[in-house]
């Protein structure tokens, strides 16, 4: 890999912050800029406001009045991978708060976002392997389920932080409130056998 094109792969997006706000929400988001590509840009910043109105959507109680407050954070932002989360705070007054957070990663190249499921090789059997390694450490963390553990999903949440893949649960998915989010944290050199080559988990394992 030639000097430019390693000191283009490395370079991080520019980020900015915007607020969304309503009588009842307050939700700070960001939005990319600055890419030479406007279309790409346009992309992200799409499905990035598109996923921030969903995760309003998810805290709001239709019976009675929601107070929202949401925020974001940037997990990775090199190697032309943007993976973000978005966290959504449902205050209904009274009864316990309600949180819900959701994710998108990008391939800042392409605009494109990906499913847990298109980071991985056809027949790699990853659904058994990171459920093995989620449950080892249930376990091991003893968090208490609320059922039998049924494993983790094709397009279950996820996100990237520098060279592990982070996947999480959302309240009630399989623990109880008390728990909070769980979050489990999978080394992508540990499944690096079974990730699709150049794909953006297998980019976060190049030295450059």
């Amino acid at each position: 890999m030639g000097k430019n094109m390693s000191a283009e792969f490395k370079k991080p997006v520019s980020v900015h912050t915007l607020h969304y706000v309503t009588p009842n929400i307050s939700f700070y988001y960001p939005m990319v800029y600055g890419l030479s590509d406007l279309i790409i840009q346009q992309k992200i910043n799409y499905k990035i406001t598109s996923l921030m109105l969903q995760v309003v959507s998810e805290v709001i109680n239709p019976y009675s009045t929601t107070y929202v407050t949401g925020f974001y954070e940037i997990k990775t932002n090199e190697r032309n991978v943007l993976s973000i989360t978005l966290s959504a705070l449902g205050d209904f007054g009274g009864a316990h708060p309600f949180t819900v957070v959701r994710s998108v990663s990008f391939d800042v190249k392409t605009g494109d976002y990906y499913k847990l499921y298109q980071l991985f090789k056809p027949n790699s059997h990853y659904i058994e392997k990171l459920s093995e390694m989620v449950y080892k450490q249930i376990k091991e963390r003893e968090i208490p389920l609320l059922g039998e553990f049924k494993g983790v999903r094709m397009d279950q949440d996820y996100y990237i932080a520098d060279k592990t893949l982070i996947i999480y649960f959302q309240l009630y998915e399989i623990s109880p409130y008390y728990v909070g989010l769980p979050y489990f944290s999978i080394p992508i050199y540990n499944i690096s056998d079974i990730i699709i080559k150049d794909s953006i988990l297998d980019r976060m394992l190049y030295y450059l």
